[in-house]
């Protein structure tokens, strides 16, 4: 799991972090993943909340590190 503030030296979401874990720590997120990404909103860009962030990556055709970086609130 992961630390929601996102400052340096805190925990960041990594690969192997459940989209149910990034969303619970940060529930802004979900309009990341639409804005971004589209992700979320309808049932065909849909995801499993227990899924990794880099499989919904990887399903979604998205580099997992561009993922991570907006999750993050990094410059992708």
């Amino acid at each position: 799991m992961t630390d929601n503030t996102n400052t340096p030296g805190s925990t960041a979401f990594t690969a192997q972090t459940t989209m149910l874990e990034a969303l619970t720590a940060d529930p802004s997120l979900g309009m990341v993943l639409m804005r971004d990404f589209h992700l979320g909103g309808c049932s065909h860009c849909g995801f499993d909340p227990h899924d990794t962030i880099a499989n919904v990556a990887a399903q979604n055709g998205i580099p997992t590190e561009r993922l991570l970086a907006a999750l993050n609130r990094q410059a992708s």
